[in-house]
């Protein structure tokens, strides 16, 4: 009976553990937190709080808090594996993050194409996944 305990113990161990993280979730990660936009690191950042999406603008490459976004903030929200973002107006962005580099850069992969995100104060050129 042990024998049978130990096998099935161990099956489900097996199914369970997964060693792919090449494609960590949001369940994973979190999206909370400020993030700089590939191509556009010096001109835009996003900073996501529990449930809002502040855009903040600067000039000089230098951000300030959420004082300086602009109003309107876009809620947003998980559904299942997928971000959604209200773009207001009946719009609407349904990406699905992939990310990687121990969370500090994502892919967020929509029908429009990927926009890729990496966190304030991460050197983006240090991720090689």
């Amino acid at each position: 009976m042990r024998k049978n305990i130990l096998i099935l113990i161990l099956i489900v161990l097996s199914i369970s553990c997964s060693n792919n993280d090449d494609n960590k979730s949001i369940k994973d990660n979190t999206i909370i937190g400020r993030w700089h936009v590939v191509d556009f690191e010096d001109t835009v950042m996003y900073e996501f709080t529990n449930d809002l999406r502040y855009t903040i603008y600067s000039t000089d490459g230098n951000f300030d808090g959420l004082d300086s976004a602009i109003p309107n903030p876009n809620t947003w929200t998980n559904v299942d594996d997928e971000l959604v973002i209200d773009l207001n107006f009946g719009n609407f962005l349904r990406a699905i993050p992939n990310f990687k580099c121990d969370g500090n850069v994502v892919d967020l992969v929509s029908q429009n194409g990927t926009t890729v995100l990496f966190r304030e104060n991460y050197i983006f050129n240090n991720c090689n996944e």
